[in-house]
């Protein structure tokens, strides 16, 4: 049985035979979030609004989840509503068109969900020059930070902000290909696989790994200047940012 078979048969066995469930569950779009083989497998039913503020939401509340623990590997089922799935685009675009750009979908009545995904995914294109340049800015004020944290000697300040630049620099690898990026458990995994990647995570590494201070500031520098090349090679970010960034901050 492949996987597109089991969550059809799971989503019969488990979730449509809930008689308390089912008149909900089915005018809901349901669809995988995560399949995080042999640890969890994540599901999400996404409710019509008028279902939801009409009825569901009295009876389960906002927050309502369904943890399948009998099931080899566990399945979690949250029931969320359309005006949640909106607002997830909104408030982290790059990270919410990942997660659902990579969605199976098991139930989906006339579309809804995969024409808001189509929606956001126009959106997130539309704003990606300028998360783009945001994140850089970003990036190159932490790396100014660290060299202060270098000075007085801020082990804990060092490893908060060079945890953060490998963040960003993965985060604009995958932007500066137009791709939206993964949450953090999955970003160093996936970024391995994007062109030029295994050349970034060596550097990031040793990034990580440096323990000598003036080592630390000084793969910093190469850091930044391998994140600067690839954005001035692939994306249309004006070079005065590259050279003169400070001048881009909010």
């Amino acid at each position: 049985m492949n996987i597109g078979e089991w969550l059809e048969d799971y989503f019969r066995r488990k979730l449509l035979s809930n008689n308390t469930l089912r008149e909900y569950i089915e005018k809901s779009s349901v669809v995988t979030v995560e399949l995080d083989e042999g640890i969890v497998y994540d599901l999400m039913v996404i409710i019509p609004d008028n279902l939801f503020t009409g009825g569901f939401y009295s009876q389960f509340g906002d927050c309502f989840v369904q943890n399948d623990h009998e099931c080899v590997p566990p399945v979690f089922t949250r029931f969320k509503s359309y005006a949640w799935l909106r607002k997830n685009f909104e408030r982290r675009l790059a990270i919410a068109s990942w997660i659902f750009g990579k969605s199976i979908v098991i139930r989906d009545p006339d579309d809804t969900f995969v024409s808001i995904l189509t929606e956001y995914r126009s959106v997130f294109e539309r704003r990606l020059l300028e998360t783009m340049r945001y994140k850089y800015v970003e990036l190159r004020s932490d790396r100014h930070n660290l060299r202060q944290a270098v000075f007085h000697q801020d082990m804990m300040a060092c490893a908060l902000l060079k945890a953060n630049i490998v963040k960003l620099t993965a985060e604009l690898a995958f932007l500066s290909t137009g791709q939206p990026y993964p949450y953090k458990k999955w970003l160093i995994h996936e970024v391995e696989k994007l062109e030029g990647g295994p050349v970034l995570l060596n550097i990031a590494k040793r990034f990580i790994d440096a323990i000598d201070l003036d080592q630390t500031i000084a793969v910093s520098e190469e850091l930044v200047g391998h994140t600067s090349d690839f954005l001035s090679q692939r994306t249309r970010l004006s070079p005065n940012l590259f050279s003169e960034w400070w001048l881009h901050l909010d």
